[in-house]
């Protein structure tokens, strides 16, 4: 008991007025003091008191009205670009161009990058868009078409030029194939390309099939352990990752970045004719996407695509080309080699028709023979 401290009755910590005893005299009131007149503080010590107070923090509905008047300041400064050409801002070489295509469209080749089994970039996505009057216009150029590459004998396959001569090896193979004069060109690699879709907020795909959800699971699945093999995730976030993203069915989805790129991966449903479908569907989706002209989203995509795309555009070309693309109409897509134009043995086309080909691009961009 002595070496115990006594813990103190809270009757004196509650109300003490009314606990007081009846015989304590109460506490003589206070008596009032004159009023002074309080002088204000002096201005070096009023700055000081000023700076000690804690400042608010801009709220998160102030930075996206800032970050909105941001993007109309940047869409209103390239208002001008929209009305001109976008070969007004730069030129680009076309590597082996042997003919010239009609003017008043822009060009772009997307491409878009994977490795093989000895861990080789190629070009597994080729895809023209083409932005004009006519609207925005995606071309797919069938990875097996058989080309003659530079430097090289007899036929090659179209995605092994990109192997042997990066972005202007491909651009040439096409332009002195094809009869083209291609000179811009954007390169996304698959590590790259889920950033910028869920930059976006994922894209809509309708019509998934059952048989195309289970082979997104599976290109997710083996995407997933190539970076677990490479030491980018832990098994814990490679299980994660992947039970957050399983498709359960076929049906319509908001497809988030890696199932994107699972997505546009898909082969053995049906053909490369399916596959260049599927992608030329998917860049379709993200075009409708960004024209909801969202400021956050535009904002985060532009950072995104700056980070993780390379490419020969400049800023002027870019804004341009984007302005043009978002304010167009709708986007046509279709496919070289057309139907018809060459010869398939299972492995590469032979005997490609480039004159007709060529003739059927034009008609497709332009609308003309």
């Amino acid at each position: 008991m002595g070496g115990e401290i006594p813990r103190p009755n809270p009757m004196f910590y509650d109300r003490p007025e009314k606990r007081r005893g009846a015989d304590r005299a109460p506490a003589p009131k206070p008596k009032k003091q004159a009023k002074s007149v309080k002088k204000p503080p002096k201005p070096d010590r009023a700055r000081r008191a000023k700076r000690s107070e804690p400042q608010k923090k801009p709220s998160r509905h102030l930075l996206l009205k800032f970050a909105a008047l941001l993007l109309a300041a940047a869409l209103l400064a390239g208002g001008g670009l929209y009305i001109l050409p976008v070969d007004t801002f730069g030129s680009h070489t076309a590597y082996g161009a042997t003919q010239q295509l009609p003017g008043g469209c822009a060009h772009v080749l997307l491409i878009g990058l994977d490795l093989d089994a000895a861990e080789t970039s190629r070009s597994d996505t080729m895809m023209i868009l083409s932005v004009g009057k006519g609207g925005v216009k995606l071309t797919s150029l069938q990875r097996d078409t058989g080309v003659y590459i530079e430097g090289y004998s007899g036929l090659r396959r179209l995605n092994a030029a990109y192997a042997y001569g990066g972005e202007e090896g491909l651009i040439r193979t096409i332009n002195q194939n094809f009869g083209f004069d291609l000179s811009r060109w954007a390169t996304v690699d698959y590590d790259s390309f889920p950033g910028i879709i869920d930059a976006l907020g994922g894209v809509y795909i309708s019509g998934i099939s059952g048989d195309e959800a289970a082979e997104v699971n599976s290109n997710m699945r083996e995407q997933l352990l190539r970076k677990y093999r490479a030491g980018e995730l832990g098994q814990d976030e490679v299980l994660e990752i992947y039970y957050a993203n399983e498709l359960k069915s076929g049906g319509d989805y908001t497809l988030s970045g890696i199932q994107a790129l699972a997505y546009s991966r898909i082969r053995k449903t049906d053909s490369d004719y399916g596959r260049t479908n599927r992608q030329r569907k998917l860049i379709s989706a993200c075009v409708d996407r960004l024209k909801t002209f969202n400021p956050v989203t535009l904002i985060r995509f532009f950072k995104a695509v700056t980070g993780g795309v390379k490419t020969n555009l400049t800023t002027p070309e870019l804004l341009s080309l984007g302005e043009k693309a978002l304010l167009a109409g709708g986007v046509s897509q279709t496919r070289l080699p057309v139907n018809g134009s060459y010869t398939d043995d299972g492995g590469m086309f032979y005997d490609v028709d480039y004159k007709l080909n060529r003739a059927a691009f034009i008609s497709f961009v332009y609308g003309k023979q």
